[in-house]
C-alpha cells in the first residue's frame, strides 16, 4: 500500500512525477496493552488527557536484500514498522530511531466511533509540528527565536484508544501525522531532473558509499557522545545534512544550515534514515515510471525544508539512508572514536548502503501547506493552525480507514485475569465515587477470621469483595449436613465421611472462588474458654500441652495479622481473642446474632497505644464485648436443650451483620488513627439520639465515613442504633490488669481461668469482685440512710 501526493491533475509526461510514501505499520507488544489498561485504571481513570507514547522504528534492508535473493515476492513492499512498547528510561536502542508522541484514552466506546478523527489529529499535532517547522500565530507567522529539534518534532506519533476494562479488549488507532500541502499541490520529484530518483551506487560508486557509511557512523557516535550526557528522547538521528566534498554528515537544524557557506548550501543533500526498502528485483533502475515508494518521515522533512529553512520553490537533492542495518554503539566506542571508524573492517551493517536513493525534490511553496478554512467565522483570526493539515492515520487489516482491536484474554494467566476482575468494582471507585480508596493497602491486609460458620463464611467473601487476599480461619468444628445451605463456603461434599475441618474447607473454597492469588488458611485449634476444665482426666498432661500448643499457635495467629474478626458461637469463647488482641495491640471487629437482633463492635485499643497515638487528653477509651457484664463469662452450653446450644437466629441476620463488620473494618483502615478513632458524638448532644450525621467534622470521619463504637440492629423494627459504650475498668476481659496478668504468664494464666469454674479467679484478677462488693457496700449505706429518713 503507497500513498502518494498528488497533484491537482494527473500528471503528463512532461510534468513532474509525484512522490510515493510508504507509511508505517503499528506493532504494539501485548505487554504494552496490559501496561496502559492497568495506567488507565489505576491512574488515567476519567481523564482522557494524551500521555506520553514512545516507539521506536529501525531499517530493514538486510530482509528485503534477502528476499530480493531468493525471489521471496510475499516479502515485497512490506510496511516499515513502528514498534510501540513500555517506557524504560534505562533502555536505550542507539540503533533505532525514536518517536515520542501521545496516546488518548476516551472513557466509552460512543466517544470513540463519534470522534473527528482528522479534526483530532489536526488539534493534537499540528502545534508541535508548527512550532519545529517555525511557524506560529502572529503577524508573520514564523517563530525565529526558537529552533525545536526537528530529530524530535518530525516524527510524531497518536493513538486514541478505547479500553473495555472488563472484557479485557481494547480498541486502537495510531497515526503517524504529517503535514500536507492543500489540494492542487504536491510533493514531487523535480520535472527538471533526468534521474530524479536513483541509486547511490549507480552515482557515486563503491568507495564514495564506503565514505558515506564511515562518515554516517561517525555522526551516530558524535551525536550519541553528545546525547548521553542528558535525557534527551534521541537515539539514532532520523535525520542529517550531508555535504559530499569532503564527506561529512552534520545535525540538521537551522543552525547548522545558517552556519554553512553559500557554496556548502549549492552542495547540500537532506538526508533520512529510511525504514522502507524495496529489493531491486521489484524495479528495473528506479528511474522513469517506475520510482520506489519512500519513507513516510520525508513528508515532514519536506515541510521542515519548506516552512523552517526557506527552500520552498526550489529542487532539493534527498538521501534515502538504507543500511543493510544499523549496530548499536557501545561506550566504548563513544571513547574511541577515531579507532572505530577510521579501522580497515567494515562499519558492520552501515558500509553495505548501496541501496540508498538519491532524490531530486520539487519543494512546496510555504503557502502551498496553507489550506483555506472552510469556517467563514474563522476568517479574520489569525490562527496558523486553522490553515495547515496532518494526514496519518493508519489502515486497518482490510486495507481501509479505521480502527484495529487486540484481545488480551488470551495472552495473559487466568490468575491475572481474575485477579483484574476482583479489583475492577474497586478500582473503579476510586475513578469517581471514592478517590481515596486505598486498594493496594487492603490488598496487604492480614485478616485473622475466628469463627468458620454463618458469620465467618460471610465476612470472608465481603472481604473478598474489598480486595482482601490474605484471610486465615480458625475452627475446630467438622462441616455437618446443615451448614451448607446457611454457610456460604460450604457444600454437601465437605459434609462426606464425618465432614471437613471448617477452616480448612472455608479456605479451599475461598482459593477455588478468587483463584490462587488468594491466600487463604485454615488452621484447626480450639481456644481454651473459661469454665471449660481441661487436664483433669488420665490424659490430662497431654491434654494440657495440646491446649498450650493451642494457645501459642492462636497468639501467632495475631502478631502475624493486620486484623481480626471474632465470629465464635459462645460468649465465653471471646474471651481470649479479647485479652489476645489487647495484648498484641491488634485491631478486633466483633460480632454476634441473637435470634432477631445482631451486635457489630470495634474493641478499644489498650490504654498505651491510645495514649500514644492520640494526644487529646480526654480520649477515652472504648469498651469491649465484656464490659457491660458483672459477673465473668462462663460455660454457657452446661444444661442447655439443642436450642439452647445451638445459634438460633434468623436467616437474613448472618449476612446483614458480615457486611457491617466487614464495613466497619475497611472504613476503619482509612481512618488517619485506625482502631484509635474516636467514635462519633450524638446528634446535638441528645442522649436518645444514635444515629449520627456526617458532615466530615467529626474526629470519627473516615474517608468511608463514620466510626461507630457499636452497631446494634433488629429486623423486628427494621431499625438500628450506634452506641457508644467506654470501657469498664474492672472489665475481665480488657482491663489493664487482666491484659498485663496475661502478658505475664500467658498460658498459665489462662489455664487458671479456664480451670476455675464459677469465675472467681479472673473476677478478683480484673477488680470485678472487689467492685462487687463496694456496689453492695454503697447500696447498703443508702438503703440505711433511706431507713433513718422514713423514721423521721
Amino acid at each position: 500500500m503507497f500513498i502518494t501526493a498528488t497533484m491537482a491533475t494527473e500528471p503528463t509526461s512532461e510534468q513532474a512525477k509525484s512522490v510515493r510514501f510508504l507509511p508505517f505499520q503499528s506493532i504494539a507488544d501485548p505487554s504494552f496493552w496490559l501496561d496502559h489498561n492497568s495506567k488507565k485504571l489505576n491512574d488515567l481513570k476519567l481523564s482522557e488527557e494524551g500521555v506520553p507514547l514512545w516507539g521506536y522504528f529501525g531499517v530493514s534492508n538486510a530482509g528485503m536484500k534477502n528476499a530480493s535473493s531468493t525471489g521471496d515476492a510475499s516479502s515485497l513492499n512490506v510496511l516499515p514498522e513502528m514498534r510501540f512498547h513500555v517506557s524504560d528510561a534505562a533502555i536505550r536502542r542507539n540503533e533505532a530511531i525514536r518517536t515520542c508522541g501521545k496516546i488518548y484514552s476516551l472513557n466509552t466506546v460512543e466517544s470513540f466511533k463519534k470522534c473527528d478523527k482528522n479534526k483530532f489529529l489536526n488539534e493534537a499535532n499540528l502545534p508541535s509540528l508548527l512550532s519545529c517547522c517555525g511557524v506560529q500565530s502572529g503577524k508573520n507567522g514564523r517563530n525565529d527565536d526558537k529552533d525545536v529539534d526537528p530529530n524530535i518534532g518530525l516524527i510524531p506519533s497518536t493513538c486514541i484508544t478505547y479500553c473495555d476494562l472488563k472484557s479485557n479488549m481494547t480498541v486502537y488507532w495510531f497515526a503517524f501525522p504529517a503535514l500536507t500541502p492543500r489540494p492542487g499541490c504536491g510533493i514531487a520529484y523535480s520535472s527538471e531532473s533526468s534521474s530524479p530518483q536513483c541509486y547511490i551506487s549507480q552515482v557515486w560508486g563503491a568507495e564514495k558509499c564506503r565514505e558515506l557509511s564511515k562518515s554516517f557512523h561517525r555522526f551516530r557516535i558524535e551525536q550519541e557522545r553528545q546525547f548521553s550526557k542528558d535525557e534527551s528522547t534521541v537515539w539514532c538521528p532520523p535525520f542529517f545534512i550531508l555535504l559530499e566534498d569532503p564527506m561529512e554528515c552534520l545535525p540538521m537544524n537551522k543552525q547548522t544550515y545558517d552556519s554553512l557557506t553559500d557554496a556548502e548550501k549549492q552542495q547540500i543533500i537532506f538526508g533520512f534514515v529510511d525504514p522502507s526498502s524495496t529489493p531491486r528485483s521489484s524495479i528495473d533502475d528506479g528511474t522513469d515510471g517506475n520510482a520506489l515508494a519512500v519513507g513516510w518521515t520525508l513528508r515532514n522533512l519536506v515541510a521542515y525544508t519548506s516552512l523552517r529553512l526557506g527552500l520552498g520553490g526550489s529542487n532539493v537533492k534527498f538521501l534515502s539512508f538504507r543500511p543493510t542495518f544499523l549496530r548499536r554503539i557501545s561506550n566504548s566506542e563513544t571513547s574511541e572514536l577515531d579507532s572505530c571508524v577510521n579501522g580497515d573492517d567494515d562499519v558492520a551493517g552501515e558500509t553495505d548502503s548501496d541501496e540508498s536513493l538519491l532524490l531530486d525534490v520539487k519543494i512546496p511553496l510555504a503557502s502551498d501547506y496553507q489550506w483555506p478554512s472552510n469556517d467563514a467565522t474563522l476568517a479574520d483570526q489569525n490562527e496558523n493552525s486553522l490553515k495547515y493539515r496532518c494526514v496519518g492515520w493508519e489502515l486497518n487489516k482490510k486495507n481501509k480507514p479505521g480502527p484495529r482491536s487486540v484481545d488480551l484474554r488470551p495472552l495473559v494467566s487466568p490468575s491475572h485475569l481474575a485477579r483484574q476482575a476482583n479489583d475492577l468494582n474497586l478500582r473503579l471507585m476510586k475513578w469517581r465515587a471514592l478517590p481515596s480508596l486505598d486498594v493496594d493497602r487492603l490488598s496487604e491486609l492480614k485478616v485473622l477470621v475466628l469463627g468458620a460458620g454463618t458469620l465467618g463464611c460471610s465476612v470472608a467473601r465481603t472481604l473478598l469483595g474489598w480486595g482482601v487476599r490474605n484471610i486465615t480461619f480458625v475452627d475446630s468444628g467438622r462441616v455437618s449436613y446443615s451448614n451448607p445451605v446457611r454457610q456460604s463456603l460450604f457444600g454437601i461434599e465437605d459434609c462426606r465421611d464425618g465432614g471437613k475441618y471448617k477452616a480448612v474447607a472455608a479456605a479451599e473454597s475461598l482459593s477455588a472462588i478468587a483463584g490462587p492469588d488468594v491466600k487463604a488458611e485454615g488452621v484447626v485449634l480450639t481456644i481454651p474458654m473459661p469454665g471449660h476444665s481441661f487436664g483433669g482426666g488420665k490424659d490430662g498432661a497431654t491434654e494440657i500441652e495440646l491446649v498450650r500448643k493451642d494457645v501459642e499457635r492462636l497468639h501467632e495467629l495475631f502478631e502475624r495479622s493486620d486484623a481480626v474478626f471474632l465470629l465464635t458461637d459462645t460468649r465465653e469463647s471471646r474471651w481470649l481473642p479479647t485479652v489476645m488482641a489487647l495484648a498484641t495491640d491488634k485491631p478486633l471487629i466483633n460480632s454476634a446474632l441473637g435470634l432477631d437482633t445482631w451486635l457489630v463492635m470495634r474493641h478499644g485499643p489498650s490504654s498505651a497505644l491510645l495514649s500514644s497515638t492520640v494526644k487529646t487528653p480526654d480520649t477515652k477509651k472504648l469498651g469491649c464485648y465484656f464490659c457491660s457484664d458483672i459477673v465473668a463469662p462462663e460455660n454457657s452450653t452446661r444444661d442447655r436443650t439443642l436450642d439452647q446450644q445451638c445459634t438460633v437466629t434468623r436467616p437474613g441476620l448472618a449476612p446483614i451483620a458480615a457486611s457491617m463488620a466487614t464495613e466497619l473494618m475497611i472504613a476503619m483502615f482509612h481512618h488517619p488513627l485506625r482502631n484509635c478513632a474516636p467514635a462519633p458524638e450524638r446528634k446535638d448532644g441528645n442522649a436518645n439520639t444514635y444515629t449520627p450525621v456526617d458532615d466530615g467534622s467529626s474526629g470519627s470521619s473516615s474517608a468511608l465515613g463514620l466510626l461507630p463504637h457499636q452497631i446494634r440492629g433488629t429486623v423486628v423494627t427494621y431499625t438500628m442504633m450506634t452506641p457508644t459504650v467506654p470501657a469498664f475498668p474492672s472489665c475481665t476481659a480488657c482491663s489493664e490488669r487482666v491484659v498485663e496478668e496475661y502478658k505475664k504468664s500467658r498460658f498459665e494464666f489462662v489455664k487458671c481461668v479456664c480451670c476455675d469454674l464459677d469465675g472467681s479467679y479472673l473476677e478478683a484478677v480484673s477488680g470485678l469482685a472487689q467492685f462487687r462488693e463496694e456496689a453492695a457496700r454503697k447500696l447498703d449505706e443508702y438503703m440505711d440512710w433511706d431507713d433513718v429518713e422514713c423514721d423521721d
